[in-house]
């Protein structure tokens, strides 16, 4: 009896089987019977064998430090930077400047929101700067160079300050405002231009030469919440003998950076500025229209060309392809790279590969800094290049891809 119960424990699982499989055994579709029969290799290829590089340079593109969150201030080794700021001509009411003089303003006060990034003497630093009027227009094109004659500001600025700071910043997790007093008399001035329609341009901070270190103030830049950004404080007498404050915020802020030159034919990212590092690919080795199933670029960091601030070296960077695109544009595909060490990695350069396999085999990628510390930083990374003693620190490109044979 046993022995039967294991024959047909046996047999049953069998027959089942069987009967599954004889109803399995039609031939493939006509559309899937090609892809059954026809033969797909994977390849891995790499730099290391296949010389995909047509070489690369360090490429300038103008960064427009313009309502973009940061502003800067300071100097530090080669480096400048200075701050502009507007402000709502609708926070000068004309009611004011139908009655308001100098002598009944008790006091006039900038209050900045700085941050704690810096870059440069963090512990012993050396920190000044004047405060100017401007009284021409300028853009999101002005440039250090526009604005000022080495150190001094040139004539679009007036030549005498109307503020001066000098002292310590101390960096706390939670950063207080920082007032600067300002002469009283320009309030009226801009009063009056307001009520004749006189554009008011602003003011300038101009860093002073003895700084050795830059920090960052927050700024406009779009968002849901209003962020921290400058703002002048009018202490004065009302015409009813109550003491009011009345508050003028920045409209438009902005920042001119100066930094020390560079080997272009080195590979240097410099945030705020800004350089980016530009490489020429040929990808010709690999057969048209193969399909890449993945590319990997890593590029690895020169430490004794690198500076960066308090906050520490990137994390993350930015790659772009741009075709015939301009470099102040958005780029055609956009991709990311991951900072492990002194290397970064960029693993979603296939697609621009891709693009070139339907066309010459050949492109050029942009890396720089993701885009948050592209303007809010002024960090330098520089990377070996392809000069570089030791193989190991050179550019590499790693690629898997696939391509169709014939049966």
């Amino acid at each position: 009896m046993n022995n039967n119960k294991k024959f047909w424990c046996f047999l049953f699982p069998l027959l089942v089987a069987l009967a599954l499989f004889s109803g399995c055994n039609e031939k493939p579709t006509e559309i899937t019977y090609n892809l059954l029969y026809d033969t797909t290799s994977v390849i891995p290829v790499s730099s290391d064998t296949v010389n995909f590089f047509r070489g690369g340079e360090s490429k300038y593109v103008f960064a427009k430090i313009f309502n973009a969150g940061a502003v800067f201030i300071g100097a530090y080794n080669g480096y400048r930077a200075g701050a502009m700021f507007r402000f709502k001509e609708t926070n000068l009411p004309d009611t004011l400047a139908a009655w308001l003089t100098a002598d009944q303003i008790d006091s006039v006060r900038i209050a900045f929101p700085f941050s704690r990034y810096v870059l440069g003497d963090s512990v012993n630093p050396n920190f000044s700067f004047k405060v100017f009027l401007i009284k021409e227009y300028w853009s999101n094109q002005v440039t250090w160079d526009s604005l000022f004659n080495d150190w001094q500001p040139n004539s679009r600025v007036e030549p005498v300050p109307i503020g001066t700071f000098s002292g310590r910043i101390e960096l706390k997790d939670s950063m207080p405002d920082i007032y600067v007093s300002l002469q009283k008399d320009f309030i009226i001035d801009w009063l009056r231009k307001n009520k004749d329609t006189i554009p008011i341009w602003g003011i300038l901070l101009a860093p002073d030469p003895s700084c050795n270190i830059i920090h960052q103030i927050h700024a406009q830049y779009i968002a849901e919440k209003e962020p921290p950004h400058p703002k002048i404080v009018v202490n004065y007498r009302h015409k009813d003998g109550s003491y009011r404050v009345w508050y003028i915020h920045s409209a438009i802020d902005a920042s001119v950076v100066k930094v020390p030159p560079i080997d272009t034919t080195k590979f240097v990212i410099q945030s705020g500025y800004s350089y980016r590092v530009k490489i020429g690919f040929d990808v010709s080795h690999i057969p048209l229209l193969s399909a890449i199933h993945y590319a990997e670029l890593e590029l690895t960091i020169d430490p004794e060309n690198t500076l960066y601030g308090n906050f520490g070296l990137d994390t993350v960077f930015t790659g772009g392809y741009f075709g015939d695109a301009s470099l102040d544009s958005v780029p055609k595909v956009s991709f990311y790279g991951k900072r492990q060490g002194d290397k970064v990695y960029f693993q979603k350069v296939s697609t621009p590969i891709e693009l070139w396999l339907k066309d010459t085999r050949k492109g050029d990628l942009y890396f720089y800094s993701y885009y948050w510390n592209d303007v809010r930083s002024l960090n330098r990374i520089a990377f070996y290049g392809f000069d570089a003693p030791d193989p190991r620190k050179r550019p590499k490109l790693k690629i898997i891809y696939s391509k169709r044979f014939a049966r």
